[in-house]
């Protein structure tokens, strides 16, 4: 998105009546903030490459709500995005997340506004002044402590993506999963030498990208990642597009072999270190225990010992089994929902057979529901049988009697040290998890008088 010389940002605080800004505005290495004069929002806008606004170039800015007199993040804060030329509204985005990211491009010189407003349907504003390229006057009392157009690197890590965009929209700020394959993607316009084509960062020794992973199962290292580590076609990670400086690649976290089904053998074959051949679809694999943190390194500037960090933390976590309904009649589709973020969405497809078991008050042998139902290993959809009275149970049909309760369980042998009721679990434990519901006659009731 390109915004010419005049850009209003609007964003306000949760405050019944407009209360001007305080006077207080400072800018270090691309960072300026202004706080209400209640004191009770702080409002943080940053931007790379640092230092003075230049036309043509394209900088990552991120605002943020955060508390006036604590600086804590605000995360569910709501606010609208605009954008104003000349007195009208060219464009226009909402954001219930706190914070918003985008890519700006300022065409001309001159005086930019950014204005924030509708944080939580407040009318509040904060407006920022900032004179762009040749443009001379200052606002707010404006200075830059940084010159250089040469941002420094930025890593992020997020689902599938191939755009920094997508990235930050799929950026992930909690645990991963400890098995599963995740976007490291690097924001380094430096970096980007060939306009006119892909570029690629950390396969050579002066300038290495090295990856490192902590669990109570041991550490791994995983070297730089190139044509002579790979025998194939693997250059590092891989610019997203020409000349976007923005390099990406699919690191896969290969867990370790566990006994997953609870029948007494390990046959997962998880785990490994290695590079692989494609950034694309997998630029390497390290191998994850149970708990632990992946943590990338890219050592961008030699020289000047210059590195970019960034961890990722993992462990394993309790499974979520739960009916879609309260109850069931006979002759119903019963439904239910289940979650494992250990699986990963795909190791019940193709690392080991994973079955549910489910079973009525009048039929306690019951029938087993396969996690590959219907294709649904990636546990998007809910899993399902049908209530019958007339037959035994078989296949997918239940038998079941109006007054019983159904049943569903799951084996989770993938817990955490400890669980949410203050548990304490070894990494050899299992619990049967196990979820509820009623069949009911499926009439309404008809009171005569």
């Amino acid at each position: 998105m390109t915004w010419k010389t005049s850009l209003l940002i609007l964003f306000a605080t949760v405050m019944v009546a407009f209360v001007p800004l305080s006077a207080y505005a400072t800018v270090e290495d691309g960072n300026l903030k202004k706080i209400t004069s209640d004191g009770q929002y702080e409002i943080g806008m940053t931007w790379q490459p640092a230092g003075p606004i230049e036309p043509g170039i394209d900088y990552l800015f991120n605002f943020e709500v955060r508390e006036g007199m604590t600086q804590k993040n605000i995360d569910d804060a709501s606010f609208d995005f605009k954008v104003v030329k000349d007195g009208i509204v060219t464009d226009s985005t909402s954001t219930n997340s706190g914070s918003i990211t985008q890519t700006i491009n300022f065409e001309k010189p001159g005086l930019v506004n950014l204005m924030l407003t509708d944080v939580n349907s407040s009318p509040q504003q904060v407006e920022f002044t900032m004179p762009v390229g040749t443009e001379t006057k200052t606002k707010d009392g404006i200075t830059y402590a940084k010159r250089t157009m040469n941002a420094e690197p930025q890593i992020f890590f997020c689902g599938s993506a191939k755009d920094l965009k997508t990235c930050l929209k799929k950026e992930i700020k909690g645990d991963v999963g400890w098995f599963g394959k995740v976007t490291v993607m690097i924001y380094a316009p430096g970096w980007n030498e060939d306009s006119d084509k892909r570029d690629s960062i950390g396969h050579l020794a002066e300038s290495a990208l090295t990856i490192t992973s902590r669990s109570g199962a041991g550490n791994f290292e995983l070297g730089i990642c190139n044509d002579q580590a790979t025998g194939g076609d693997s250059k590092g990670l891989i610019e997203t597009s020409p000349d976007s400086g923005v390099f990406y690649g699919r690191l896969k976290l290969s867990g370790m072999d566990h006994d997953i089904n609870n029948d007494g053998t390990k046959e997962t074959a998880l785990g490994g270190t290695s590079c692989k051949n494609s950034p694309f679809d997998e630029y390497a694999k390290i191998e994850t225990g149970r708990d632990g943190a992946v943590t990338v390194n890219w050592e961008y500037n030699p020289e000047d010992d210059s590195t970019v960090t960034k961890s990722m933390t993992y462990e394993w976590s309790v499974a979520k089994i739960a009916f879609v309904e309260e109850s069931y009649a006979i002759g119903d589709k019963v439904e239910f929902k289940f979650n494992d973020k250990d699986l990963g969405g795909s190791m019940g497809k193709d690392k080991v057979d994973l079955d549910f078991r489910v079973w009525s008050d009048s039929d306690q042998s019951g029938i087993t529901v396969n996690i590959t139902q219907d294709k649904n290993y990636k546990m998007k959809k809910p899993f399902h049988f049908l209530l019958i009275d007339h037959d035994n149970s078989r296949g997918d049909r239940l038998y079941a009697q109006e007054g019983d309760n159904i049943y569903v369980e799951y084996t989770d042998t993938t817990l955490p040290r400890e669980g949410p009721n203050g548990e304490s679990w070894s990494k050899a434990d299992h619990i049967e998890i196990v979820a509820t519901t009623s069949v009911t006659s499926g009439y309404p009731y008809v009171t005569i008088r």
